[in-house]
This record gives C-alpha cells, sequence and structure tokens, in this order.
C-alpha cells in the first residue's frame, strides 16, 4: 500500500513516498520513508533519502544500493540514518552538498577534505556562490537593491548582478512566502558550509590567494548590499568573518617554529642528551617537537600518496619522517658515544627509561623512534654491552618492541592508540600505510567516470583520526634549549654506515670479554 503525500509549490519539488516492503524469506514487515526530489522541471531525480520509521529497524534492511542517473547510494544507513552516496558525478556531489535537506556533518566533513581528488577549490566555491544567488533570484522583485557581486560559474572575479527578479504583482502570496523559505534555507547552508571551510581547511585559502580573494569578494558584497538577508544570515557571516580573523591571526601553539627552521639539519657540538638531561624533561620536550611537528601537516599532504609521489607536495610529511630516521640514529649514536661497556649500558637504560615516559605521555612517535635505535642490528650485536644491562630493562624494552612492532600492519599500536585519551603523538606512518593502501586499492573513478565518493569516504575517516588528535594540544611548557640539543643532536648523528662502523670498532667480532664486563648497571 503506498501513501503519496505532496508538498505544493517551492523550489525543488518534494514527493514523500510511504513504502510497505517484506523482505522476502522472512515475516518480518518493514516501513521506511522515502524522499525523493526531483529537478527543476520534475523530470529527473535528483536525490532519493531512505529513512527508518523506527531507528530499530535499521539492521533490518537488506536492499541492494539505490540506482539513478549519475549516482547510486550504499545498500546501508549512515550515521544520519540516510543511505550515503557510492558513487556520482561531481554535479550531483555538488548538489547534495548545498541541499539544505541533506544536514549530517559527514558527508560535508568527507567532501571538503577530499575534493581536491577530483575537483578544486575555484569549481566548489563558485558553486556555492552559484547556489546562493539563484536562491535570491527567486525573490519578488521588492525594492531591494540587487546584489553586484553575483559571480558566474567561471572563474572570471568581475562584479555580475543577478539574473532579474519576477515582479511580486505577478506571483501569488505562497509563492512569495515559499521563496523566502527556500532562500533563508539555502543561505544558511551555503554560509554553514563556507564557515566549515574556513574552519577546518584555512590552508586551501592561504595557498591560494585567489580563492580567498573571491570568497572576501562574496561577503562584502552579501554584507553590504543584500536586505533580504535575516538577523540569523547575518550573524552567520558575522561568525564567518570573525573565523577568517582568527585564522589569520593564529600562531603554533608551541613557539618552536623558529627553533625548529634554525637547528634542525645545522651542524654543531654534539651533547649526550641522555646523560645530561632529566629523562621525564627529554621525553616531554621530545613529545612537544613530534606535536608540533604533527600539527604543521595539512590535510591536503594525505592524499593521492603525495609524500611518495610528489615530495613538494607534502613537506611537513617528508620533513617528519626525514627527522624521524634521524631521531633514531641519535639514540644509537648516542650508545656508541661511550667508549666503554658499563658507560653503553646506562645510555641504553636511561634510554628505555626515556620511551616508557613517552609511552606514558601517549608519544607512540619518539617511542616508535627510540626502539627502533635500540634494536639496529649494530646496537643489538654489542653482546658485552647488553650482558650488564638490568634485566628489567630488557624485559621493558622487549615489551615496548611488541607494542610497536610492525606486525599485521602495527596492530598492537593501533589498539594503544585508540584506547588513551588525546593529546596523543601517533606514529604517522600507521597511517601512511593505511591511506596507500585505500589508494592503490581502490580507483577515484568507476567504470562510468563516476566519483567513488565511497573511497573518499575511506580516505576521509583515517585523515580525519589524525586531525583529531592534530587539533588536541599538550600542557607542556617548552624548555628551548632542550628543543635545540634535541635537533642538533638529530642533525649530527651518525649515519647508519657510521653507526656499523663504530660498533665493530668498539666491540670487535671475537673479542675477549673486556675486564669488569659483569659489572651491572644501577
Amino acid at each position: 500500500r503506498i501513501q503519496i503525500l505532496f508538498e505544493h509549490g517551492g523550489f525543488p519539488r518534494s514527493l514523500l513516498l510511504l513504502l510497505s516492503l517484506l523482505r522476502r524469506g522472512s515475516s518480518i514487515l518493514m516501513h521506511y520513508y522515502y524522499q525523493i526530489i526531483f529537478s527543476n522541471h520534475g523530470s529527473n531525480v535528483k536525490y532519493i533519502a531512505r529513512i527508518p520509521k523506527d531507528k530499530s529497524e535499521c539492521s533490518e534492511a537488506a536492499l541492494r544500493p539505490v540506482r539513478f542517473a549519475n549516482i547510486c547510494y550504499e545498500e546501508h544507513f549512515d550515521a544520519d540514518y540516510s543511505l550515503p552516496v557510492r558513487y556520482a558525478s561531481l554535479d550531483k556531489l555538488l548538489e547534495r552538498l548545498m541541499d539544505a535537506r541533506f544536514l549530517g556533518v559527514e558527508y560535508l566533513n568527507t567532501f571538503l577534505l577530499t575534493y581536491r581528488c577530483f575537483t578544486d577549490g575555484h569549481t566548489v566555491l563558485g558553486y556555492i556562490i552559484n547556489t546562493y544567488y539563484d536562491a535570491l533570484a527567486k525573490l519578488p522583485d521588492n525594492g531591494v537593491p540587487e546584489s553586484p557581486s553575483y559571480l558566474p560559474k567561471n572563474n572570471n572575479f568581475e562584479k555580475h548582478s543577478p539574473p532579474p527578479r519576477p515582479s511580486i504583482s505577478s506571483i501569488n502570496s505562497d509563492s512569495v512566502f515559499m521563496a523566502a523559505k527556500y532562500y533563508s534555507e539555502v543561505a544558511m547552508r551555503v554560509f554553514n558550509v563556507i564557515k566549515s571551510w574556513i574552519s577546518k581547511y584555512f590552508q586551501d585559502f592561504v595557498s591560494d590567494p585567489s580563492l580567498y580573494q573571491r570568497l572576501m569578494i562574496f561577503l562584502d558584497q552579501v554584507g553590504a548590499n543584500d536586505s533580504n538577508m535575516t538577523q540569523c544570515g547575518r550573524k552567520a557571516v558575522n561568525i564567518i568573518r570573525r573565523s577568517l580573523a582568527l585564522q589569520e591571526a593564529s600562531k603554533a601553539a608551541y613557539p618552536l617554529k623558529e627553533i625548529y627552521e634554525t637547528y634542525f639539519n645545522k651542524r654543531g657540538n654534539y651533547c649526550c642528551l641522555s646523560l645530561t638531561v632529566d629523562c621525564d624533561v627529554l621525553a616531554r620536550q621530545m613529545t612537544i617537537l613530534e606535536h608540533w611537528s604533527l600539527t604543521e601537516i595539512q590535510p591536503n599532504e594525505f592524499l593521492d600518496k603525495s609524500w611518495v609521489k610528489d615530495k613538494e607536495k607534502a613537506p611537513n610529511i617528508c620533513s617528519l619522517m626525514q627527522r624521524c630516521d634521524k631521531m633514531s640514529n641519535m639514540v644509537a649514536s648516542e650508545v656508541l658515544a661511550g667508549e666503554t661497556a658499563s658507560t653503553r649500558a646506562k645510555t641504553i637504560a636511561r634510554w628505555v627509561n626515556i620511551a616508557a615516559l613517552c609511552r606514558k605521555h601517549n608519544n607512540f612517535a619518539s617511542l616508535l623512534q627510540i626502539v627502533a635505535g635500540l634494536t639496529f642490528s649494530a646496537i643489538q650485536r654489542l653482546k658485552y654491552t647488553w650482558a650488564i644491562v638490568p634485566q628489567e630493562m630488557k624485559n621493558s624494552l622487549n615489551t615496548l618492541k611488541d607494542l610497536v612492532s610492525v606486525s599485521n600492519r602495527f596492530k598492537n599500536m593501533k589498539s594503544e592508540i585508540k584506547r588513551c585519551d588525546p593529546p596523543c603523538v601517533p606514529y604517522i606512518g600507521v597511517y601512511l600505510a593505511d591511506l596507500i593502501s585505500i589508494e592503490e586499492g581502490v580507483q577515484n573513478l568507476n567504470s562510468n567516470g563516476l566519483i567513488n565518493f565511497a573511497k573518499m569516504r575511506m580516505l576521509a575517516h583515517t585523515i580525519l583520526e589524525i586531525r583529531l588528535y592534530q587539533q588536541t594540544y599538550y600542557d607542556i611548557q617548552v624548555v628551548p634549549d632542550v628543543i635545540k640539543y634535541i635537533l642538533v643532536n638529530c642533525s649530527n648523528a651518525l649515519s647508519e654506515d657510521k653507526i656499523f662502523e663504530r660498533s665493530y670498532t668498539l666491540e670487535p667480532r671475537n673479542q675477549r670479554p673486556p675486564s669488569g664486563s659483569n659489572d651491572s648497571v644501577v
């Protein structure tokens, strides 16, 4: 039995169908609401949203994906109890982005994060601006000055006037009300999308000044000339302006950029940090340094394997990975700086303590770097050194090795990261491996040339998890001198060849045990 309800007037027209579906092979009767939204002339279906009458019935759905021209939906419900897009053309994705009926944040976040994979910022902003002025053009001409800032769908920055509005005498009061309602809904959607874009991905406007200029032209003209805007709309524009001001004035939470640029890759005097700096102080400063490096990475650097294909597009990821290798070499270099086995064993014990403290601070990046440095084969072969390392320290190191093991794609580390509460510094390689797997396993377009938005959701899910850790800061005071020593020591650490050479110099093959080799490290 089908019940049909019409919404008269307005744009676009919507048809609400109540369908009673009987699952094959089951006596369970399920009720769903299907909302089908038609295009301007009612000839083509734009969207379909399937909403269960009872949320508890969602798990009972066993329907195939719904397909229409240029768009295909998943067979399961998302968190907003609507059907996620599986494949779609760019036009369909943009239409859904600006449709006020789809208010879920999951689609909005996924689109704003991954649109760079299939389009550019000017296309998205142009569509947003045109959507606003298309709605404005449907209002009757009641003496309100026309905005001179209408921007066409191309990327020109010339000021244009919106299309002429219908005369108020030619339409009835119901149509006027529906047009005003539609304009209000579209305007709020436009401002919400822009606000989300600015607050989460302001780097898009920093890296493209013309995109920023285009946005400012739109906001200036809308705020100055559009008297149709409601008080709520004006408040939204003001919020966007404040967000812009905050983003432009914002600085890194940690004053490390200048220190990093000055001392990283700089030659200088080497200082054995583990023996001169308190273990907890060193662990906390390493945590601050790693978290700052993580916050410097922009979302677009995670897309399209840019850190592998074109390193210029992912400078912060490449810099972080380069320093990760140097940190491991630094740990090994500090161990080998000791001339006697007892000094080397003491250095190993202190670095194990530092690694355990990094774990306490949820700093899995430094934890892995330290463990990697201590498990170099050039370090592991120092049998006379390891013979006097306390067994307690060896057990602790083995536990940490299991935690950061690469087996099953860092399964143990992933579980530990998910259990901890932010702030946290995950090892970025965990997520880069997942992103490479998604990029290589799934194509951006299907056989019909439609955008694979299901893949975009997978990418967004991984990147948004990183964003969570980027946006949660540590309450730790920066000690510039310690940060400087860390960076200088990284830059002056031995290369892998030098590490092996130094290892064989200290403990040659077939060397006799040195006197006092049985002394333990206190």
